[in-house]
């Protein structure tokens, strides 16, 4: 029997892709403006403020696929889990790097279109198609990953109630040593490992979740105030870093990996709280979390052509307009379109499932 679906989590898909938005639509003002200018300063503080969707996305993955399976997981399950991921991720995954690989060419009026088997298949591995597309090598290394932790999880129960905790000790032990081997980890933002804390965390969640909720309404105040001291810390020491000012390589890492956490749970108890208290917002952010697959596919390609079309000088009223209007734009059109599109039966062709 399946459980029931945690409808809140389209709400918390929905807030970190608007974050993803705001990261793609801020990111030229961070280079354009004067360092040190109010404009500047604002656009860096919501540019780095919105850095914890990618490490959301993995968190729920991990969260979702415990919830969903692991009370019922058996090996039987492993070839019908792979069967589903095939279709609904690996095959949008080839679709939408065709198309950037094509489109990103044709937008580049100094590059002739052309296509290349061998020169596209040496861009799959690491998602190189597309600069957002590396969050599907990373997802799809998870899905990989989930059948062996799971089955390990079932057979091994003090690694259920620890998960989490075996999740920080791998992440932090190859951090570590490729720090101090000064062994750099080739593909380190693309590869698993670098985010393996965060679905062994969103998975200890999925498979306590009640008990979780529970905890969660009771130090809401707490988890809230957590999530707003990280938060500043974390934009103040990129702040500082923008001036020179050095920092250990792991204050950087720990807020890198602990402002995602508490933001996310965050999300989870406001999404919780909108659904009971304020029914329409909640429908419409849901609506839009369940477009977020389909919108972090699309908006890069419409955020590209309207940046070469729409761009202005620094400085005025019209540079801000126009930004804020390309964010509006990429938040708007994707979403009309996949709610339109998902319509049709093969939609999940593009979108997944």
């Amino acid at each position: 029997m399946s459980k029931p679906k945690l409808l809140e989590l389209d709400i918390v898909r929905a807030l970190a892709i608007v974050a993803v938005l705001l990261i793609h639509g801020t990111a030229t003002p961070r280079v354009e403006l004067p360092l040190g200018s109010r404009s500047h300063t604002l656009y860096f503080g919501i540019n780095n403020l919105s850095y914890f969707p990618v490490q959301a996305f993995v968190l729920l993955s991990g969260l979702v696929l415990f919830y969903s399976y692991f009370d019922n997981w058996s090996v039987r399950r492993i070839p019908g889990f792979y069967r589903k991921r095939l279709q609904f991720i690996l095959i949008p995954y080839l679709v939408w790097s065709c198309f950037y690989y094509l489109y990103d060419q044709w937008l580049n009026p100094a590059v002739n279109v052309h296509f290349s088997l061998q020169e596209f298949a040496r861009l799959l591995p690491w998602a190189e198609a597309g600069y957002h597309l590396y969050f599907m090598a990373l997802i799809m290394q998870f899905y990989a990953l989930f059948p062996l932790l799971v089955t390990l999880v079932k057979l091994c129960r003090p690694l259920a109630r620890y998960l989490w905790l075996f999740g920080i000790a791998v992440q932090a032990a190859v951090s570590i040593y490729s720090q101090y081997a000064n062994a750099p980890i080739p593909h380190g933002d693309r590869l698993f490992i670098t985010y393996f804390a965060l679905f062994c965390i969103g998975g200890s969640l999925g498979m306590y979740y009640e008990r979780f909720i529970g905890w969660l309404n009771r130090n809401v105040y707490w988890v809230t105030a957590a999530t707003a001291s990280v938060g500043f810390a974390f934009l103040l020491l990129s702040l500082q870093a923008q001036y020179g000012t050095q920092f250990k390589w792991w204050e950087f890492e720990l807020l890198f990996t602990l402002y995602p956490v508490l933001v996310t749970i965050s999300f989870v108890w406001i999404g919780r709280h909108w659904l009971s208290n304020a029914p329409r917002l909640a429908g419409a952010l849901s609506s839009l979390g369940a477009a977020s697959f389909g919108v972090y596919f699309i908006h890069p390609a419409l955020l590209g052509y309207y940046t070469m079309h729409a761009a202005v000088a620094p400085g005025g009223w019209e540079y801000h307009a126009a930004l804020w209007g390309g964010i509006v734009l990429i938040v708007i059109v994707p979403w009309v379109i996949v709610n339109q599109l998902k319509r049709v039966k093969a939609s999940w062709i593009l979108f997944g499932k």
